[in-house]
């Protein structure tokens, strides 16, 4: 199919599931790399699509012909990142697969998750359009509960997702916020 990573398949599921990515409205993937989620939202989308894509390493993936792909290698969180993202945007759908490097030890890597998604839904307050989506992936066994809390506190709908792509053993699961209340 073209894609660098299995990874495609849980937001093709999302996706299919809620349609949060809509057609005419940009999309910010966090966490980008290799590149399978930005190639499906732009695949998704259609000509005349907008991607901007962010991650310290980078892309394995060519925008389709009639999409627009913005990619910066960098940290998301600096602040050139901050003025990158704002010219892209507001963004009508907020996507992050990122997740921290793992020691191994599932409560220091949960916690290390949770740090990682309360970053990416500041980012979201900061770029999300009115009525705009979010996907965040977080590792269980930590304090998801507080990232629901402030999930449903900025959205009209707050969803959690364990995609059938997930592997059974994982600790991976997706917070998904719908319609951006600003």
């Amino acid at each position: 199919m073209g894609y660098p990573a299995r990874s495609v398949f849980k937001l093709e599921e999302i996706q299919k599931k809620w349609t949060l990515m809509k057609k005419g409205k940009p999309v910010l993937d966090v966490g980008a790399a290799p590149g399978s989620w930005t190639l499906f939202a732009l695949r998704t989308l259609g000509k005349g699509s907008k991607v901007t894509a962010v991650d310290l390493k980078p892309l394995s993936i060519k925008a389709p012909g009639g999409t627009e792909l913005r990619f910066l290698q960098s940290d998301v969180f600096t602040p050139e990142s901050a003025e990158y993202l704002a010219e892209g945007g507001p963004y009508g759908c907020i996507l992050s697969d990122a997740a921290p490097a793992t020691s191994g030890n599932r409560l220091v890597d949960s916690s290390k998750s949770y740090d990682l998604v309360m970053r990416v839904i500041d980012l979201a307050e900061a770029h999300l359009a009115p009525g705009g989506n979010l996907v965040v992936k977080i590792f269980q066994g930590g304090d998801e509960n507080e990232v629901r809390n402030r999930v449903k506190t900025l959205f009209r709908e707050m969803k959690t997702f364990k995609p059938k792509a997930v592997r059974s053993e994982s600790m991976e699961t997706y917070i998904i916020g719908m319609g951006y209340k600003l």
